[in-house]
């Protein structure tokens, strides 16, 4: 009866791909972890829940399916947070495009379960920016950064009992890192909340002003803050037992950061272009190439390369723009389109607010004689 029993609660962990017959030898097996992470997602369903959601026929919760009378949501919760883990995997591996492809199902944009936990909420809302960042997504990195960021600055003062504490807190200043990279890549400050903009230049401002230098110094400082901000790097083969006295532990990690350091130096020729762009609506290309010390045709490959460069491909195949302009050539003349930001009243009136109720906070305080 107890062998039956057993055999009962093997099955349906069997089916999800466990193997009862795992042996240490495996443990490095990274195939192994996707695979479970996969088949957790598959047999919860919970592609098909949130695609309902998307389309309002259904609201999934995190208590969805659970009653007392026997009902259990645990396969689903477990689907969704799998599709969490999936793309923290894929960004440790350095598959940046499947990881974001794997979370694709869940509306980042939307408070969802993964918010319930702050946890999972930052590391989430990390491992996306990040893998933006590598794909040349600035805007959206930007974006999901700055909230991230402004909701941990409005709320951590709530956390501070939680054991999670001090990893939200590791995982603030990353993100902060990240930001730092992202705008000295993208200058794109207009997506910045006056709080977050703030709290970075006050960490970060000397060394953004730095790396839009593009010298030797500013590729320093962007290794600098990648090696303290990036993942834990890992490889999907396991160690060679062979060679005990070769250390293999840090070749993911230095790939990624030749990677980005690579795409940084691209970058070094297309500061001068658009500090010129930004200066001119119209301007021919015979005098921006004497401007930079360049033949015509060389301003050409610049001019297509800044195309290339500040333009990505989105998760649907879309192509999304990074640049805060944008140009057309006509009869050998450049024409610049600036995007213009919208004005934040609402900010501005706010800040004033409090200034005022700091005013007269100060004038309460005097006391006359």
């Amino acid at each position: 009866m107890a062998n039956q029993d057993f055999e009962e609660r093997q099955q349906p962990a069997q089916e999800l791909g466990y193997d009862p017959n795992f042996v240490p030898d495996s443990a490095w097996n990274v195939y192994g972890v996707l695979n479970f992470l996969q088949a957790l997602v598959e047999k919860s369903t919970i592609i098909q829940i949130l695609d309902q959601e998307k389309e309002g026929l259904e609201q999934f919760t995190a208590t969805d399916g659970y009653d007392y009378n026997g009902g259990s949501n645990v396969l689903k919760v477990l689907g969704y947070f799998s599709m969490v883990g999936l793309l923290r995997v894929h960004c440790l591996l350095g598959d940046y495009h499947t990881g974001l492809k794997c979370l694709l199902p869940i509306d980042i944009s939307q408070q969802g379960v993964y918010t319930s936990v702050i946890g999972s909420h930052i590391t989430t809302i990390y491992h996306y920016g990040f893998a933006n960042l590598m794909l040349r997504r600035y805007v959206e990195a930007i974006r999901e950064f700055n909230k991230i960021l402004l909701y941990i600055f409005k709320t951590k003062q709530y956390h501070q009992k939680s054991p999670q504490y001090e990893q939200i807190l590791k995982k603030n200043e990353q993100m902060y890192a990240l930001l730092a990279i992202c705008l000295s890549l993208c200058p794109q400050s207009r997506l910045v909340d006056e709080t977050v903009n703030s709290q970075l230049r006050e960490k970060y401002g000397e060394k953004m002003a730095r790396m839009q230098r593009y010298d030797d110094e500013a590729f320093a400082i962007y290794d600098e803050l990648f090696s303290y901000a990036c993942p834990k790097f890992i490889t999907p083969s396991a160690p060679s037992f062979e060679e005990p006295l070769v250390n293999y532990n840090q070749d993911a990690y230095r790939l990624q950061l030749k990677l980005f350091l690579y795409e940084a130096k691209q970058q070094q020729l297309l500061s001068g272009v658009r500090t010129f762009l930004k200066v001119y609506s119209t301007i021919s290309l015979a005098k921006l190439a004497s401007y930079m010390e360049v033949d015509e045709p060389t301003l050409r490959t610049i001019l297509m390369t800044y195309k290339h460069k500040t333009h990505a491909v989105d998760s649907d195949g879309k192509i999304i723009s990074n640049a805060d302009l944008d140009f057309y050539v006509d009869d050998e003349v450049i024409h610049v389109i600036e995007s213009k930001p919208a004005k934040r009243y609402g900010d501005y009136f706010l800040r004033q607010i409090v200034k005022l109720e700091g005013v007269i906070n100060e004038m309460d305080s005097i006391k006359l004689e």
